[in-house]
């Protein structure tokens, strides 16, 4: 081979070389996500792409139960995110969702207004405003959080049961059976929804009928698998799943034994 064929394959290959680099420059945010999609390779995805908020979220999201679970790496994708773009969507709802897991209430209502007053017409974040008041013992607030999310989304099972929680809480038990009614006109075998009728009933004195609710719920539950159980909790430890469904067979359980106690 003489030097001019030598000198013009090197030229070549350099050139090809060259080329590849600045591909990989310019296509460096979509060659990132599909590493990231496909293989989830996260060392990689951000060494390509240092700077992609939307990246950081949904590496976030995987570690939050969507593929993964491991909220430390899940806070740490999101910060990131957070550092290159603050008014990304649904970043402080998720945030706000974070630390609710974790209990850290005051950082999660900071996050959940942050997604209010940046997104007001996402009203799902009511829902989850109305689960950190309540546990925060804020139960007007709670109230009206979930009243306002109703308002949205008429059919949702959660936010009901949620709702009946509140004034269960509150001692009002004639709403909780009411609002528990209006969620099982949707969802009539919804073990949730039953259970709070059930002790709504066995509160204002109507035992017989708290026990045929409750036997229907408890039949219900000790046929619900455990990722049944886990689908209403998203966000949770896939490892809490087992322990969370023998609660609340055992919660069901206490209840009619309480009414069985009263009728003997």
């Amino acid at each position: 081979m003489n030097k001019l064929k030598i000198k013009t394959i090197f030229l070549l290959t350099c050139f090809a070389l060259l080329l590849s680099i600045i591909s990989l420059f310019v296509f460096r945010t979509s060659v990132a996500s599909t590493i990231w999609n496909n293989f989830h390779i996260e060392a990689v995805a951000t060494l390509l792409n240092q700077n992609d908020a939307e990246l950081f979220f949904n590496i976030g999201n995987y570690y939050f139960g969507e593929g993964a679970y491991d909220l430390s790496k899940s806070e740490k994708y999101y910060r990131k995110a957070l550092a290159v773009d603050s008014a990304l969507e649904r970043l402080h709802y998720q945030i706000a969702r974070l630390h609710f897991i974790n209990n850290n209430l005051y950082e999660a209502r900071s996050e959940i207004n942050k997604e209010l007053e940046l997104y007001p017409d996402f009203r799902r974040s009511y829902y989850v405003r109305g689960l950190i008041n309540g546990y925060d013992n804020k139960l007007e607030e709670a109230e009206s959080d979930f009243v306002e999310f109703l308002e949205w989304k008429k059919d949702s099972w959660a936010g009901y049961n949620d709702l009946a929680w509140v004034y269960f809480r509150m001692g009002d038990y004639k709403k909780v059976l009411a609002t528990a009614d209006s969620g099982l006109k949707y969802y009539p075998d919804s073990v949730w929804l039953l259970n709070s009728k059930g002790v709504a009933l066995l509160n204002l004195g109507q035992k017989r009928e708290a026990k045929d609710v409750l036997v229907k719920a408890l039949f219900i539950a000790e046929n619900m698998d455990v990722n049944e159980w886990g689908v209403a909790y998203p966000g949770n430890n896939p490892e809490i799943y087992s322990d969370g469904l023998r609660a609340m067979r055992e919660s069901i359980k206490r209840n009619l034994e309480l009414i069985d106690g009263v009728e003997s």
